[in-house]
């Protein structure tokens, strides 16, 4: 249950309805969240993730690191006991579970597009055709922001939520349909670094099974 837990999260990685948080200077707040997301064009960081049931027990730990680089590029790898690889190059997505031995291979369509890593690596300007956005209050530099998906709006997740400490992105919360929490905790981050070349091509490992779900030209 856990690693497919995990899996859903990677893969749709996408988006307790919100009564507390008023949508007053909602554009305002539109244009906050794409301001702190557009500064940086390249993001690198270790994070730990943890997914709480509806209660709040835990249900798994784990540990790993990413690089995102806009537009749509990003390569998110989680450590055993989930081992996992997630890498995009702004086009095509691989997911590659090494327990399984297998790779699935697909678009970038609109389901994918509210993963977290999307959401971070891609166009910041079209957040306000697919989500809310509410600001909370902040307390001296802290900032959060909450994203719930629109009416119509594919998404596996009911509601994002963004921290910010000092313009630095510090956390991720999202819930599902479940009201199952997933909680990311970024550190080691770095911005706007250089990217090293082949970060976001995936070769494709010896003996291992391959779903392809990419249309044929």
């Amino acid at each position: 249950m856990a690693v497919l837990s995990l899996r859903c999260l990677l893969i749709s990685l996408s988006l307790w309805i919100i009564a507390i948080f008023r949508p007053v200077w909602a554009d305002e707040s539109v244009q906050q969240l794409i301001s702190l997301l557009g500064q940086n064009q390249s993001i690198e960081a270790h994070f730990t993730q943890y997914i709480l049931d509806s209660s709040g027990s835990r249900l798994q730990e784990t540990k790993g690191y990413m690089v995102l680089a806009r537009p749509g590029r990003f390569y998110w790898q989680t450590e055993p006991p989930f081992s996992q690889v997630l890498v995009s190059d702004g086009s095509t997505m691989w997911l590659y579970d090494q327990d399984l031995e297998q790779v699935m291979v697909q678009p970038l369509d609109s389901r994918t597009a509210h993963t977290p890593a999307l959401l971070l690596s891609g166009d910041s300007h079209q957040i306000s055709q697919h989500f809310e956005v509410y600001k909370q209050d902040t307390s001296g530099d802290i900032i959060q922001f909450v994203l719930q998906p629109k009416l119509g709006t594919e998404s596996l997740y009911q509601l994002l939520r963004l921290h910010f400490k000092a313009g630095q992105l510090q956390q991720m919360q999202l819930v599902d349909a479940m009201e199952q929490k997933t909680s990311l905790y970024f550190h080691q981050l770095k911005t706007n670094i250089v990217i090293t070349p082949g970060t976001f091509e995936f070769q494709i490992p010896e003996d291992v099974d391959v779903i392809d779900a990419v249309p044929a030209a």
